[in-house]
């Protein structure tokens, strides 16, 4: 990713919330439509993360088409780049993970005022859809987010993936933090994160976007006509496949370290060897897939920057059942 490339692309977003009515939210990098035709609310976060730039040009292509016409919704929708700055700096945050701050007090620094200012967007909501991407490759795009009956309808019915990496309902993602999603849905309401892809322009995540953009787009304006229902809408769409994480190996110590190679959706057998040669041994409990895979650079001193990431990787199996049986 290049900072010119990620420049190039914030100025066009300025340029369309420029040229579109004044919207109804204080934070300057928030793109607002309202087609007068029914008030249902569909919010798109890119850039949560600073490095995870490549939903931009497809927030980009949707906020100008919504601009000239060529793209029509009849009701409400806000595209908001989370963290500008971070991604300028070539940094996934600056002081604190936006992801992580969306509590009732956010921390007094850069990411923390952020939060506070994005709230009211999140507060509108009625779907939040949150567009990240995976710091290694991966072999498939996937929702992650807990089981929710009309999150599940959603995510179906958007098609933007197969892939549901997902988990009992009000189990948070990281202990002590809340992510954007989890503040929407602590209001009872969907909020959805897609992992488009790896991180950074041209690896498939602005065709994703912009079609799980625009089809979410489409469908709220079906059911606000009534040709369609959200359930309806989600039947005509493949059932998802269901995982869950059944493995998360701690990363405690600087001599950890993994084998080169491993992806996101790399398929594992038990004993397979999964750490660097020379390096404590680390085997795969069971069987499954290898996500969000860990490669931290090392400093001079041969340590990882601290405070280390709560895991070096996860296992994810598919689920033995539907959620919706087995999480009641």
């Amino acid at each position: 990713m290049g900072t010119d490339d990620l420049q190039y692309w914030l100025a066009r977003f300025d340029a369309a919330v420029a040229s579109a009515p004044r919207g109804p939210f204080a934070y300057r990098r928030a793109f607002h439509h309202d087609g007068g035709g029914h008030g249902f609310h569909l919010v798109f976060g890119s850039v949560v993360h600073g490095d995870e730039v490549g939903s931009l040009p497809a927030v980009v292509a949707v906020a100008e088409a919504l601009v000239a016409g060529t793209l029509r919704h009849a009701g409400r929708v806000t595209l908001f780049v989370g963290n500008p700055e971070a991604g300028l700096a070539g940094q996934r945050f600056l002081e604190a993970d936006l992801n992580r701050v969306f509590m009732d007090e956010p921390p007094d620094c850069h990411e923390g005022r952020r939060a506070r200012e994005l709230r009211p967007i999140l507060d509108a909501a009625d779907v939040f859809v949150d567009l990240h991407q995976t710091i290694e490759p991966t072999r498939h795009a996937f929702y992650i987010f807990p089981f929710q009956e009309d999150g599940w309808l959603w995510a179906r019915a958007m098609a933007a993936t197969p892939m549901w990496v997902t988990r009992h309902p009000g189990t948070a993602f990281s202990t002590g933090a809340m992510c954007a999603d989890e503040y929407v849905r602590a209001r009872q309401l969907p909020g959805i994160t897609i992992e488009l892809s790896q991180r950074g322009f041209g690896h498939g995540a602005e065709p994703r976007a912009e079609a799980a953009i625009r089809k979410a787009l489409a469908l709220s304006d079906a059911i606000a006509a009534g040709t369609t229902t959200l359930r309806d809408a989600a039947m005509a769409e493949p059932e998802l496949t269901f995982l869950h994480t059944t493995h998360r190996e701690k990363f405690d110590r600087d001599a950890l370290a993994l084998r080169p190679g491993l992806v996101n959706f790399t398929e594992v057998a038990p004993g397979d060897l999964l750490s660097a040669e020379g390096t404590p041994e680390l085997r795969a409990p069971a069987h499954g897939w290898i996500l969000f895979p860990k490669y931290p650079p090392r400093g001079p001193d041969g340590g990882y920057r601290k405070p280390l990431p709560g895991e070096i990787y996860r296992i994810v199996e598919p689920l033995p059942g539907h959620p919706r049986d087995l999480y009641r």
